[in-house]
């Protein structure tokens, strides 16, 4: 439906602006052809400019071959004007090739402001704060919390220092694995994780690595146990380290992965 809607609109905008075509049933004003074009452009102007810039610009009105923007501050204005002749080519581009619009200012108004001041009056008023003490701590903090942002920063760097330590045991661990000890999210498993990887696998890669440093990049780097590891799997993984290439698909072709 808005495919054909568009396609009657750019017939309109044709047969409007045809210098060729004579009209002998009616005189059409000037008038009538301007006002259908701003109603044209105002309908795609999300199209002409991008969504997120229509939102802050909008066209006031089309003087002879002359475009007005209204933009919600003067810094876009200027930006905008300094971009004029891009301007102009992409609103032409809709109107058929035909170069219609030969100028077009930028200035600041008055109706984005308005429509600032509608949004902050159509919101509800703000409900009341209220505060409980921190069930560990006993500070203030918003009612509805677990615990005040202080314990919780403490608690999770806590978790982070556990969450290490269990890996450096058992490095071969994935993150369902780790549930069985600690309640934690993805995301922290995985920083942790990565991190530990990142400083084993460097120490290997610059022959810093003693042995057990040694092994348990490697057992970072195939996530396996130590004696699921050959001694060709721990040799060929330490040289691909040493080689500081991507590890994930190393670790595809020793999982027998292609």
């Amino acid at each position: 439906m808005y495919a054909e809607n568009l396609e009657a609109a750019e017939e309109v905008i044709r047969r409007l602006f045809d210098p060729r075509r004579t009209y002998k049933k009616a005189y059409i004003s000037p008038e009538i052809k301007l006002a259908y074009l701003q109603h044209y452009l105002e309908s795609r102007w999300s199209e002409i400019v991008g969504e997120n810039l229509a939102r802050s610009c909008a066209i006031e009105k089309i003087s002879g071959n002359e475009l007005y923007v209204r933009t919600a501050n003067s810094m876009l204005a200027n930006e905008l004007y300094m971009m004029q002749q891009l301007f102009l080519q992409k609103i032409n581009s809709f109107l058929l090739g035909r170069v219609l619009i030969k100028k077009v200012y930028f200035h600041t108004g008055s109706f984005f402001k308005r429509q600032e001041q509608k949004a902050k009056e159509a919101e509800p008023p703000a409900q009341p704060v209220e505060y409980t003490k921190c069930p560990v701590c006993g500070a203030q903090m918003r009612k509805g919390l677990a615990m005040c942002s202080i314990c919780e920063r403490e608690q999770r760097e806590e978790l982070r220092s556990k969450l290490a330590e269990l890996l450096r045991i058992q490095p071969w661990l994935k993150y369902e694995d780790c549930l069985a000890y600690y309640k934690c999210d993805k995301i922290l498993f995985t920083a942790v994780k990565e991190s530990l990887q990142s400083y084993y696998f460097e120490r290997v890669r610059c022959g810093f690595a003693d042995k057990k440093e040694s092994l348990l990049a490697v057992m970072f780097l195939l996530e396996k146990q130590p004696e699921e590891i050959t001694l060709a799997l721990y040799e060929n993984a330490l040289t691909y380290l040493r080689r500081d290439q991507g590890v994930s698909a190393f670790g595809s072709r020793l999982h027998g992965k292609k």
